[in-house]
C-alpha cells in the first residue's frame, strides 16, 4: 500500500476551498468512500466493583482511557444512597458520593464529565453534585426548584456539560396540590451556582398521578442541546418526547410515535449527536412485545430508523447511545433470552447506513444483566454500565467495554499528496494533482479512520471520505499563516491554528481560547485535542504550551535550550502530551504520556516533521516520509514509509 492515484504528480500552486467547493477539478479520488475502521464490537467484562446492599448503575461519561466516572445507588430503599464509581486507566472502585442527607434513599440519573478534574451529576430530590479531580471528592451543589413543585417530589433526570462552568440539567416536580400535573423545569450551571431556566412540559394522558421523565440530553455547544424522555412513564401508555435548547430556553420538538398492531406506547430513554445536524436517540416500542427503538434527527426533524431485534416475540429495549461520529455508533440495552441470564446484556453498532447487532456480549448476573449507560472516548473505547442478578442475591454494578481504537497512518506532503500504510488507514483521496493556491501544511483523521481533511496555509480546508466541510479562512486575510489543525471529539468541527496563535473554529468546535493577541517569544507550530475534545493546547517553536478548555497544563521546555525547534505535538488518550523537536527528540509530559523513545541522538536523513499517537506507542515522520516507531519491538507495528522515494514534495505531516 502507499503511492495512490496522483500523489507523485506534485503540481504546486492555485486552490482553495472557500464554501465547500473546489475552484478547479475534483481532488483526486473525490468521492471515494470507505465504512467505519473501528466500532465497538469486542465487548468484554471490565469487573465493576460492588458497594453495600442492592446496588446498580445508571450512567457513565469517559473524558479518557484513564478517567470514567459512572454513578447509580446503593442499598436501594430504606437507607440508600448515591453510588459512584471511578476509572484510572486500569481498573474501577467506589467512590465516596454525597447524600442531602443520612438514609435518604436518593440515587444518581446522570453524569456529564469535562476532562478528569469536574463531573456534575444529578439524580433523585433535584440533587447534584460536583467533583472535583483535584481533591477528588464530591461536593453537593444546590439546584433551584420551581415553587409550583416546592414540596413535593424532585427528580433530576438528566444533564450534560459543554464545559466546567456551562452545563444544562432538566428534571421533574410533582406538585403537592391538585391537579398534581408535574412540570418539566430546567437548570443551569455557570461554574459556581445553579439557576432556574424555562423548560417545557409535554401534555400528558389518562393515569391519574403521570410521571415524565427527560432521561437523555446531549450539548454539542452552549446554545444547542437535545433532551429526549417519556410521559406517563410507567405505564402501557408511555408516549416520547423531545425539547431542544437555544442557549436561553428549552422547547418541544416534534418526534416520530410509532404505531402499528399491538403498539400500546413507547419511550426515548438517551440521545447522542454529532453536531447539530445528525442525532441518534434509542428507546423502547411497548406492546404485546416490548421492542428495540431508534430514531434519527437529520437537522430539522426526527424519524423513525430501522432497528434490529434479537427476536420479534422476545421482550427488550435500548437504554443508552453514544456516537463519536456520523458514521460510528454504539447502543446498549437488553433482551430476553432462552439460555442464560434473561434479560441479557444487549448491543447495537451503527456503521452508517445500517444498525446491526454486536454477537457474544457478556453477563455477569445468571438471572439478570441490565445495561442502562454508555460513553466512549475516540481512539480508545467504549464502557456500558448497568447491573446484574444472581439467585438469591441483590443487584450488583456491571460494566463491560468495547475497543475503538484505530490502527495505520496517513502521511501528507505540502502537494496534497497523500501517502497511506495499513488496513485501518484506507486510501480516500488526494489533492497530489491539483494546483494549490497555498501549500499544505497538516492533516486530520476522523474518529473513525474512514475520512481525513487537509488544510493549507491559507486556510483551505480539502476533505475526503466522511469529513465534512464546515468553514475554513481560504478567502480571508490572514496575520500570520495556519501551521495546523485538529478536529473535534465527534469529528463535526475542526480548529485552525496559526503561527500567531490565532485560533479558528467551525462546525462544533468551541473557541476555548488563543494567543492571538499575545507576544510570543516563538511561533505556534501546532496543536493537540484533549481526548474528550473539550479544550485543546498549542506548541511554539521553543516548545512552549498554552492550554485551554479542559487541557491541563503538565510541563514545557519555554525555558530551555533545545538542540533543534520543536515541530509538533500528540496529545495522550490517557491524558498529557508529547512534543517532537526536528532532530526527533521527543519530550513527554503528564502522566498518560510516558517516554518510549526518541531519534535524538540519530543521524537523520531528513529532519523530523511530525508525531502521532497510536495504540501502544507512537510514530515520527520526517520530510522524506520516514517512518519510526516507538518503542522499538513491533508494537506499534512499522507498516511502511516513502523513505526510499524520490517526492515530488516534502512530508509535513502525519496522522493515526
Amino acid at each position: 500500500m502507499g503511492i495512490r492515484r496522483g500523489v507523485l504528480l506534485g503540481l504546486a500552486g492555485g486552490l482553495m476551498a472557500l464554501t465547500g467547493g473546489f475552484l478547479g477539478a475534483a481532488p483526486a479520488g473525490a468521492g471515494l468512500t470507505s465504512p467505519p475502521t473501528v466500532l465497538p464490537m469486542a465487548w468484554a467484562d471490565a469487573h465493576a466493583p460492588s458497594a453495600s446492599g442492592n446496588n446498580f448503575l445508571n450512567a457513565v461519561s469517559c473524558t479518557s482511557s484513564n478517567f470514567c466516572m459512572a454513578v447509580g445507588m446503593q442499598n436501594q430503599g430504606a437507607g440508600g444512597g448515591t453510588l459512584t464509581e471511578l476509572w484510572n486507566g486500569s481498573s474501577w472502585a467506589v467512590v465516596p458520593s454525597q447524600n442531602t442527607s443520612a438514609n435518604s434513599g436518593e440515587g444518581l440519573n446522570s453524569v456529564s464529565c469535562v476532562g478528569p478534574l469536574f463531573c456534575m451529576a444529578v439524580g433523585d430530590g433535584g440533587l447534584a453534585e460536583t467533583w472535583n479531580g483535584v481533591s477528588n471528592a464530591w461536593t453537593l451543589t444546590p439546584t433551584v426548584i420551581p415553587s409550583s413543585a416546592t414540596g413535593g417530589a424532585v427528580v433530576l433526570s438528566s444533564v450534560s456539560c459543554v464545559s466546567t462552568t456551562v452545563c444544562e440539567a432538566l428534571g421533574t416536580g410533582y406538585p403537592v396540590a391538585a391537579p398534581f400535573t408535574p412540570v418539566v423545569f430546567g437548570n443551569q450551571w455557570n461554574g459556581s451556582a445553579w439557576s432556574l431556566v424555562s423548560a417545557a412540559t409535554p401534555s400528558v394522558s389518562s393515569p391519574p398521578t403521570p410521571v415524565i421523565a427527560a432521561t437523555g440530553m446531549d450539548c454539542v455547544t452552549t446554545t444547542w442541546c437535545v433532551a429526549v424522555g417519556t410521559t406517563n412513564a410507567e405505564s402501557t401508555m408511555t408516549t416520547p418526547f423531545a425539547e431542544q435548547w437555544n442557549g436561553s430556553s428549552w422547547s418541544l420538538v416534534s418526534v416520530a410515535v410509532p404505531a402499528g398492531a399491538g403498539v400500546t406506547g413507547s419511550y426515548l430513554a438517551s440521545v447522542s449527536c454529532v453536531g447539530t445536524s445528525f442525532c441518534e436517540t434509542v428507546g423502547q416500542t411497548i406492546g404485546a412485545t416490548n421492542q428495540n427503538l431508534i430514531e434519527n434527527w437529520n437537522g430539522s426533524q426526527w424519524a423513525i430508523v430501522t432497528s434490529p431485534d434479537t427476536s420479534p416475540t422476545q421482550n427488550q429495549g435500548l437504554k443508552a447511545v453514544d456516537c463519536f461520529s456520523q458514521t460510528t455508533c454504539s447502543a446498549v440495552g437488553s433482551a430476553a433470552a432462552t439460555t442464560g441470564p434473561s434479560p441479557a446484556s444487549l448491543a447495537l453498532e451503527w456503521n452508517g447506513s445500517t444498525w446491526s447487532i454486536v454477537s457474544n456480549t457478556p453477563n455477569q448476573g445468571t438471572i439478570k444483566t441490565i445495561l442502562a449507560g454508555e460513553s466512549c472516548v475516540t481512539n480508545w473505547q467504549c464502557m456500558a454500565v448497568g447491573s446484574f442478578i444472581n439467585p438469591l442475591t441483590q443487584p450488583n454494578p456491571f460494566i463491560m467495554s468495547a475497543p475503538i481504537a484505530r490502527s495505520g497512518y496517513r502521511f501528507v506532503a505540502s502537494d496534497g499528496g497523500v501517502f497511506n500504510y495499513g488496513s485501518g488507514a484506507p486510501f480516500l483521496g488526494s489533492m497530489g494533482g491539483q494546483p494549490l493556491n497555498k501549500p499544505i501544511v497538516g492533516m486530520a483523521v476522523m474518529p473513525a479512520g474512514d475520512g481525513y481533511d487537509l488544510v493549507a496555509s491559507d486556510g483551505g480546508i480539502f476533505t475526503f471520505g466522511s469529513a465534512q466541510f464546515y468553514g475554513s479562512t481560504g478567502a480571508m486575510t490572514l496575520n500570520k499563516p495556519i501551521v495546523g489543525m485538529a478536529l473535534t471529539a465527534d469529528g463535526a468541527g475542526y480548529w485552525l491554528v496559526a503561527s500567531d496563535g490565532g485560533i479558528f473554529s467551525y462546525g462544533d468546535a468551541q473557541f476555548y481560547g488563543s494567543t492571538g493577541a499575545m507576544t510570543l517569544n516563538k511561533p505556534i507550530v501546532g496543536m493537540g485535542v484533549t481526548p474528550d475534545g473539550k479544550g485543546y493546547y498549542l506548541v511554539a517553536s521553543d516548545g512552549g504550551i498554552f492550554s485551554y478548555g479542559d487541557a491541563q497544563f503538565y510541563g514545557s521546555t519555554g525555558n530551555l535550550t533545545l538542540n533543534k525547534p520543536v515541530v509538533g505535538m500528540a496529545v495522550s488518550t490517557a491524558g498529557g502530551y508529547w512534543f517532537v523537536a526536528s532532530d526527533g527528540g521527543v519530550f513527554n509530559y503528564g502522566p498518560g504520556a510516558p517516554f518510549l523513545g526518541s531519534t535524538g541522538g540519530m543521524q537523520l536523513n531528513k529532519p523530523v516533521v511530525g508525531m502521532t499517537e497510536t495504540a501502544g506507542g507512537y510514530y515520527l515522520s520526517a520530510s522524506d516520509g520516514g517512518v519510526f516507531t516507538f518503542p522499538p519491538g513491533g508494537v506499534p507495528p512499522f507498516l511502511g514509509s516513502t523513505g526510499n522515494l524520490v517526492l515530488n514534495k516534502p512530508i509535513v505531516g502525519i496522522a493515526g
